[in-house]
């Protein structure tokens, strides 16, 4: 790639305190843990850097405290290359967003989020940097900010004829108008049946899972199975797109690394299918390692791999 491609990233940052423990605890519970950590986090904020560093020019914005989470922040961010002109911080006093992650010994990993200032990026804000996005290809956006500036960016991307992606991570009810503004939508398997009010236990397929969620206006979805790889929903029908078949250790960013690689290779013109090849190579590598931001893999690890294993 000559020429970096610009792409938009709005989102979260929050820092996160990791920690590792042979199982999770249940309800009233303690067990013992090791190997805690204070890394960076946040949804939008690990998007950004992958999409930075699968060599996209990133336009990434958000907002964070005035305090020394978010000097962590910019200091990431400087480290990164990435411009910190679109971070703004909090006028209201508000803590820079932070996050608990308990891993287990299987790699797997639950989270508990406190947003804080991530909550204060409105819909005024989308407006004041929009002549900005303007000039990107992608728009890729989460659910760790107000639904409505998520909404306010959505429409303004239709109506500027920019792609518009959604990666509907946390979990959370939305308003039904926002999938008609979807170009692609980025839910894992669980997120897609709660956006669907399905039970976990109900015994339907993924494909039908997909099926329903594009009923409902989306027009392409593009759910990540794991290990499995990816599943995409279109007017076309139902493709699975094969991941990696990795040793995994820690599975914690893997979702935002396919969706920051993804978005880039969309905006470089690959199809949807080569798409979601490049960001299930990018993810499989990053499980493979520890950490969030330390596991996202660079450009030419990606392109390495898959020239190695065509």
């Amino acid at each position: 790639m000559n020429e970096k491609t610009k792409i938009a990233v709005i989102g979260s940052y929050a820092v996160g305190a990791t920690i590792r423990c042979k199982r999770f605890p249940t309800a009233g519970q303690t067990v013992p843990g090791y190997g805690f950590e204070m890394m960076h986090g946040g949804k939008g904020s690990n998007q950004a850097v992958a999409a930075h560093r699968m060599g996209a020019d990133v336009l990434y914005a958000t907002c964070i405290g005035d305090d020394s989470f978010g000097q962590m922040c910019l200091d990431l961010y400087h480290k990164e290359g990435i411009k910190t002109d679109f971070i703004r911080k909090s006028t209201k006093g508000t803590a820079t967003g932070a996050g608990l992650i308990y891993v287990n010994e299987d790699g797997e990993n639950e989270i508990v989020i406190g947003l804080g200032a991530n909550n204060e990026f409105t819909p005024e804000d989308i407006d004041r940097i929009f002549p900005e996005i303007e000039q990107c290809k992608v728009l890729l956006m989460q659910l760790e900010m107000p639904v409505e500036t998520v909404l306010h960016a959505a429409k303004r991307c239709k109506k500027a004829g920019i792609s518009f992606v959604l990666n509907p991570a946390p979990f959370r009810e939305l308003p039904e108008e926002i999938f008609q503004y979807c170009d692609y939508i980025t839910p894992n398997q669980t997120e897609a049946r709660q956006m669907m009010g399905i039970s976990l236990s109900e015994n339907i397929s993924d494909e039908e899972v997909g099926q329903r969620l594009r009923k409902r206006g989306i027009k392409n979805i593009v759910m990540t199975l794991g290990e499995r790889g990816t599943l995409l929903v279109t007017e076309n029908g139902t493709t699975v797109v094969p991941g990696l078949c990795v040793s995994a250790v820690d599975t914690t960013g893997a979702g935002d690394t396919f969706s920051g690689a993804f978005c880039v290779a969309l905006a470089e013109g690959k199809r949807l299918e080569e798409a979601a090849k490049f960001g299930n190579v990018a993810a499989g590598l990053a499980v493979t390692r520890y950490g969030v931001v330390d596991s996202i893999p660079y450009r030419v690890e990606v392109d390495n791999f898959r020239e190695e294993n065509k």
